[in-house]
């Protein structure tokens, strides 16, 4: 029996520390300082596009730094600069598409798209410093300023409860879908979203003017830089070409557009370092119901052979965050970036993309592109 214990006692650790190691997800794009932490050990490691995150995992974004993850069950995570976000709990199980999930954001802003878990009536919740959301919807974001708390529900509805069990309910058939919770629990809700979010200042359901600017004077002002876009994307165009839109327009434009919109390649420029190029194709799937790029391919001949990419990601007002998620060219595997906005009211997206072998970095192509439904 005594030599029984330790062995009982080492498979009892061994179980536990597969259960907390088993992943949650994969990264779907990280851009900067995207850090790691596990939590059973403290090891850190740096975060690259599919790499896996466990339900241990402690992650941090640095200044101008950026995340995005695609979870188990398909909900989607999008970590802004400065950010902390603890995995305390992320379990699916795909035979019986049933899990749980709990997250807490220590410090910074995120934006997330659940998945199956809560689609299947499995507990959802996001912990915050002055209470816990509950999810009854797919898009909200959560934003930390100086101890105050920033919600935002693009769709769906959300219930927060306080540390004194008081229940803040914004969203669908809700009167509310923005508010601010102080850090010593004043609750302040909205009908416009507060300046820190990147949308910026957005009507969910318009009343007169009057009454708008009454309860906007509720919310505190808050100085606070919104996340800074990445300069690539708009290296490639002129001023003139591109169609400077509000916040506001643009939001109101994708909320009207409803169901998924099948974009294609109307015009393109490619080069490659082996070749000239032949057969070009690109598709792009985007969920305007949802806010995401569920599926996106990238398709074309050179002298070596067949370059081929798949992407996705999450609509982020004119800036597409896209992410390739798998790429080869002829028989070796290869990975890139793809870049893309919005253009002319929704009607046209326009980007860039670089791929290059993984093994021979030498052997690449890149190009531009303009898409239409």
């Amino acid at each position: 029996m005594k030599h029984l214990l330790p062995v009982i006692t080492t498979l009892l650790c061994v179980s536990f520390y597969t259960q907390a190691n088993d992943p949650a997800g994969k990264t779907i794009l990280a851009r900067g300082s995207v850090l790691a932490v596990d939590g059973s050990n403290e090891q850190q490691r740096q975060l690259q596009r599919r790499d896996t995150v466990f339900g241990v995992d402690r992650i941090t974004t640095g200044e101008k730094s950026k995340a995005q993850f695609s979870m188990l069950d398909g909900g989607l995570i999008a970590l802004k600069e400065n950010s902390e976000l603890n995995i305390a709990n992320y379990e699916f199980n795909d035979n019986t598409q049933q899990g749980s999930a709990s997250i807490e954001l220590l410090k910074g802003g995120l934006r997330s798209i659940s998945g199956v878990i809560k689609k299947n009536g499995g507990s959802y919740s996001v912990k915050t410093p002055v209470g816990s959301i509950g999810i009854r919807g797919t898009h909200f974001e959560v934003q930390l300023v100086k101890g105050d708390v920033f919600l935002a529900v693009w769709d769906g509805a959300i219930d927060l409860t306080l540390e004194n069990n008081n229940v803040v309910s914004l969203g669908d058939n809700e009167a509310f879908s923005f508010a601010q919770i102080t850090a010593t629990g004043e609750v302040f809700k909205t009908t416009r979203a507060a300046r820190v979010f990147d949308q910026n200042i957005v009507a969910i359901d318009p009343k007169d003017d009057n009454e708008e600017e009454t309860e906007q004077a509720s919310v505190t002002e808050v100085e606070v830089n919104a996340f800074e876009a990445d300069t690539g994307v708009m290296d490639i165009y002129s001023e003139q070409q591109f169609q400077t839109v509000s916040s506001a327009s643009l939001v109101d434009q994708i909320a009207q557009r409803q169901g998924v919109f099948n974009y294609e390649a109307s015009s393109f420029n490619v080069n490659s370092s082996v070749g000239a190029v032949t057969d070009f194709t690109m598709t792009m799937a985007v969920d305007f119901d949802n806010g995401t790029v569920p599926d996106g391919e990238i398709s074309f001949n050179d002298a070596g052979g067949n370059w081929y990419a798949a992407y996705s990601g999450l609509i982020n007002l004119s800036e597409l965050e896209l992410a390739v998620t798998f790429a080869s060219h002829g028989n070796n595997k290869a990975e890139g970036d793809v870049d893309a906005i919005f253009l002319n009211d929704l009607d046209n997206i326009t980007g860039n993309f670089n791929l290059n072998e993984i093994n021979n970095p030498d052997v690449n192509a890149s190009g531009s592109f303009k898409l239409e439904p």
